[in-house]
């Protein structure tokens, strides 16, 4: 967004109203000249016409200056909703912004006390591995040794079947038990791995999310400060813009009001032909004219405008009109 300029509004306002307004002023004061050489009497043609020529000069410079003066006002206003709903969706857009960056925070932070979670069952599903895999050594070599007993056993029932045949029974008997153990250590091993590579996945999974995750935060991080950057420009940029506005509308309001007072003129000499019975109107509208102050300075303090507002108090202390 355009950074708004106090001066560049002044400037435009100026540029569309000053060179009518000082015409204007210019073609009242030549009226005013008018007036107080013809004072009271009864005017002939040509000096109705002189005054039908000022007053309607007058009043179409007038007109120009309010209607560009309005434009640019209603243009202002204009700007001034288009800025305030975008400094509302800029607004909305922050508050998203700010809610969607809780959420990836808190997402981060439940993955990461997943993956350590996670972690902590790789860890002992490994360590219950380990254990596991060293019970099956064990059983592994007391079936090797089963087996050794029973071929002893069986060599004895040649040479001392009443030895030889109980002992070769034990081992048999132990020797099934073993393999059994041996099966079942077997199964739990297989069921760890299982779950040791389940673990593993699982974990590479959240090593892979993890940085994602956390770049995505940062992301919605810098778009939230600079949202917050934006808002903040706009909402002075609303205050710069109000504060112009409110300046050239006590413009507009002056410059309303002179064109008020002269319309009134205007139509009051239509069919003049004596000026005393509009003086009250040509008074109001003088007195108007130089209703000067620091909110109409951009018009009524220009230099050429001075000058001619002080030519005025010089004929309306002549007219009496002090």
């Amino acid at each position: 967004m355009a950074t708004l300029d106090y001066e560049l509004y002044e400037k435009k306002f100026k540029d569309v109203t000053l060179t009518h307004f000082v015409s204007g002023v210019s073609a009242i004061l030549s009226f005013a000249n008018s007036a107080v050489v013809f004072g009271d009497k009864e005017l002939d043609e040509a000096e109705c016409e002189k005054v039908k020529v000022d007053v309607n000069l007058a009043y179409d410079e007038m007109s120009r200056a309010e209607k560009e003066a309005k434009a640019m006002i209603d243009s202002m206003t204009n700007e001034t909703l288009q800025l305030t709903k975008d400094f509302d969706k800029a607004q909305m857009d922050r508050k998203d912004l700010e809610e969607n960056l809780w959420i990836k925070k808190d997402e981060l932070i439940t993955l990461e006390s997943h993956r350590y979670q996670v972690n902590d069952q790789l860890q002992a599903a490994r360590s219950t591995l380990r254990h596991m895999e060293n019970s099956l050594s064990t059983a592994e070599a007391r079936k090797g040794e089963k087996i050794t007993g029973r071929d002893v056993g069986i060599g004895l029932m040649l040479l001392v079947p009443c030895v030889g045949i109980p002992m070769t029974i034990d081992y048999n008997k132990e020797l099934n038990n073993t393999k059994r153990r041996v099966k079942t250590v077997e199964g739990e091993l297989h069921r760890l791995r299982a779950v040791v590579k389940e673990n593993e996945e699982e974990m590479s999974k959240c090593n892979k999310q993890i940085p994602a995750k956390s770049k995505e935060t940062e992301r919605l991080k810098e778009s939230l400060s600079q949202k917050e950057r934006e808002v903040e420009k706009m909402q002075r940029a609303c205050g710069i813009l109000a504060d112009i506005k409110c300046k050239l509308k006590h413009c507009y309001n002056y410059l309303d009001s002179l064109h008020g007072a002269v319309e009134a003129l205007y139509n009051s000499c239509s069919n003049v032909y004596n000026l005393d019975p509009i003086m009250p109107i040509i008074e109001e509208t003088f007195k108007t004219l130089q209703q000067q102050n620091s909110h109409n300075e951009l018009l009524a303090y220009d230099a050429n405008v001075q000058k001619m507002i002080k030519e005025l108090r010089v004929i309306q202390y002549r007219m009496n009109m002090k």
